[in-house]
């Protein structure tokens, strides 16, 4: 029997929207990193939910399951944000890194090391963005006055790229995307951090150890002229106000310790991160360290719009069955020992995030994770596929697209090709190691 005409113009309409829907992401995706005339990357993703909403390929309530996935993540990060950038004002930041740099300045491999832990320690606590925007210029800083070449400037603000992504895993506000996935499967903070801390710290200590493997004869090798003494300020000279700083210690606790008790009274993680961030705000306009148009215009706002436009565009895909392979792969890869579905299930992941960037995979990764309904493990995966596996290339996450616009106004120009050939080279084993850390440590 052959299928009536009802029948095959339903297959043809199917088959039109899936193939509009993939046109759209395609095209969105491609401009936010191209990014034509310096369009900020929310209007771009706006403009593909509009199409889409158009051509009726999304609906209302597309909105609102939308909206629920991502507002506490979006709102998380700009209070994270917020705090974050109140820090820096104080000299926070530039506090630690001159600490590291007047101890370790003529132990260059150390100073490559705490440099890099520095990062990490920025990333885990805060954000990866925000390790991002406080780092590549305090390195840019530091190796332009130890006047190394630039290959060894290069390989410092590798190290720190690296690391704002490989060091995002350990807690749950260390990277939006931990903070989506841990909202869809609704992990509280504590079961967060007892599945994902180890495997974090094993890849920051594989991100160090990869880059020291392939960078540090040229780091050892690299000679310094600068004068310690002149060229570099005290320490204590980079803070605005030290009972300032003093305090701000005191809220990072009360964060920490907020997160941690969150899920126990049913406060989400965004209320946390942006009553600190009023507390610290408050602190810092008492001792005249605020400067209020500098710390609005610094938060991302636009992250609400982006955040709910792009994931809105990628949800088009799973609706109109762009993605239906994925589950498939998913089940495949898992339907055997627990060994072999962490590590078949976490390159899947990071594939994924290197070739589309990891906010669209998490929603996919996600989504798919449900549909097969497939074991504990699946959504730790994820994680560190998605973290670890997006440094893979260029446009794996936006983290990395900001350190690239950033290093090369810096006066350290990077093509995409170069960082891809580094972004190979490192990310495999890095992952590798988090992955098989994640299969000791879990009784799956």
């Amino acid at each position: 029997m052959t299928a009536s005409s009802s029948e095959r113009r339903q297959v043809g309409t199917q088959a039109m929207t899936m193939i509009i829907s993939i046109i759209v992401f395609i095209i969105t995706l491609t401009l936010i990193l191209v990014k034509p005339k310096g369009m900020n990357e929310a209007f771009i993703a706006l403009a593909g939910a509009i199409i889409l909403f158009v051509l009726q390929l999304l609906k209302l309530e597309d909105v609102v399951y939308i909206w629920g996935f991502v507002w506490n993540a979006t709102f998380s990060l700009i209070g994270i944000m917020i705090f974050t950038s109140l820090l820096d004002q104080n000299g926070f930041f530039r506090w630690a890194a001159l600490h590291i740099v007047h101890r370790f300045f003529h132990r260059p491999l150390l100073l490559f090391t705490m440099l890099s832990l520095l990062a990490a320690v920025i990333t885990i606590f805060f954000n990866n963005d925000g390790t991002i925007l406080i780092m590549v210029p305090i390195v840019l800083e530091v190796t332009a006055l130890l006047k190394l070449s630039r290959k060894g400037r290069l390989a410092y603000l590798l190290g720190i790229g690296l690391m704002a992504d490989t060091a995002s895993a350990p807690l749950m506000m260390s990277n939006l995307t931990n903070i989506l996935t841990a909202d869809f499967f609704h992990i509280p903070f504590d079961l967060y951090a007892s599945k994902m801390l180890l495997p974090g710290i094993a890849a920051i200590g594989a991100t160090i150890a990869v880059s020291l493997a392939f960078f540090g004869r040229m780091i050892k090798n690299e000679e310094s002229r600068g004068e310690m003494p002149k060229v570099f300020p005290q320490p204590a000279t980079a803070l605005g106000n030290i009972t300032l700083f003093r305090l701000s210690w005191v809220i990072i606790v009360m964060m920490m310790v907020g997160y941690l008790m969150s899920e126990h009274f049913g406060v989400p993680a965004c209320a946390i991160a942006l009553g600190c961030a009023g507390i610290q705000w408050a602190a810092s306009a008492v001792y005249k360290q605020v400067n209020a148009k500098q710390t609005v215009l610094r938060a991302p706002w636009l992250i609400i719009v982006f955040a709910l436009a792009m994931n809105l565009v990628v949800y088009s895909l799973h609706v109109h069955g762009a993605v239906a392979w994925f589950p498939d792969f998913i089940s495949a890869v898992s339907s055997g020992s627990p060994m072999a579905g962490i590590f078949g299930s976490g390159l899947l992941f990071a594939l994924l995030a290197a070739a589309i960037n990891n906010l669209p995979a998490v929603l996919i990764s996600s989504l798919a994770i449900t549909q097969v309904n497939g074991p504990d493990y699946l959504p730790y995966a994820s994680l560190l596929g998605t973290a670890i596996g997006a440094k893979l290339t260029p446009i794996g996450s936006l983290a990395t697209l900001l350190w690239l616009q950033l290093v090369s106004q810096g006066g350290v120009k990077v093509s995409w090709r170069e960082y891809t050939k580094y972004g190979l080279l490192f990310t495999f084993p890095i992952l590798l190691i988090a992955l098989l850390v994640l299969w000791l440590t879990g009784d799956y």
